[in-house]
């Protein structure tokens, strides 16, 4: 995978290169260039700027860079068969297009999976784990409305209504118009519908006998919203041991988007402070 021109802007701005083996990849990059990389990973039916209330804070002392993965935002709709073997051997690519050595991983929910197997397959490229919602550990996994809203995008508000938590009832519009853009177009629905039949066939968890957190070599954050109704957190034995742990009362399925300076703070906290 190669970029189709010079290295990333250090601008804010989106930008697309173009991957030798898949097209488009779409990324937003600001911050210091020469601070510690963070990667964003957004998760399922988002895209990079669901997370562009949590960026800036964090600019002064990192390199930021938010992705676009397959089937979402501009980057390619193709998303293979739609593994996470697929998808960890494509951000491995595109690494490489956007000359990133190694980083702290940010995803959420899809994201967070991703980065998870990131972790198994590269560990050579993950330095630390900040996992928010985080599909991937097992437990429940309330699908249903998620289906509905794919076999009919008029849905979209009531999808939207169970992602927020009781008090983030104001970002149902803005939310819905975005889940509404995300499935627009055919091949973009066609790659959500694998995408989600993948996670319904397999379950949510890496591995069916549950997650073996002594393969993770790296420091994990885990956070989850309270009330969460899409993934519930898991139980206890499903979270790493001796890792940090927040759970914000009141929030739903996107803490990013509903409580974003709580999210900043704890993301503060974990990664290794860059000098300014």
């Amino acid at each position: 995978m190669t970029a189709a021109a010079a290295k990333p802007s250090r601008k804010i701005a989106l930008s697309l290169c173009e991957t030798h083996s898949h097209g488009p990849l779409s990324y937003l990059e600001m911050g210091r260039a020469d601070g510690p990389c963070v990667v964003f990973l957004h998760g399922f039916g988002a895209d990079l700027l669901t997370w562009q209330l949590c960026l800036v804070p964090l600019a002064a002392q990192y390199r930021i860079v938010a992705i676009d993965l397959p089937g979402h935002g501009r980057t390619t709709a193709d998303v293979g068969e739609a593994t996470l073997a697929f998808m960890t051997a494509w951000l491995d690519e595109a690494f490489d297009a956007l000359d990133i050595r190694d980083a702290h991983m940010v995803g959420h929910s899809m994201g967070a999976k991703i980065a998870l197997g990131f972790a198994l397959s590269h560990p050579e490229r993950v330095c630390s784990l900040g996992l928010i919602s985080p599909a991937g550990l097992g437990g429940d996994f309330h699908h249903d409305r998620l289906d509905a809203f794919l076999h009919d995008t008029n849905r979209a508000e009531a999808l939207a209504e169970h992602l927020l938590g009781p008090q983030s009832a104001n970002l149902i519009p803005g939310l819905v118009r975005s889940l509404t853009e995300a499935a627009r177009a055919d091949d973009r629905r066609h790659a959500l519908h694998s995408l989600l039949g993948q996670a319904k066939t397999y379950g949510l968890a890496l591995s069916p006998e549950g997650f073996d957190w002594s393969r993770i070599r790296v420091p994990v954050m885990i956070l989850w919203g309270g009330s969460d109704r899409l993934i519930p957190m898991p139980a206890a034995d499903r979270l790493p041991p001796r890792s940090a742990l927040h759970v914000l009362d009141g929030v739903g399925h996107l803490p990013h988007m509903e409580a974003s300076g709580a999210v900043v703070s704890a993301l503060k906290a974990f990664l290794p402070q860059g000098s300014i």
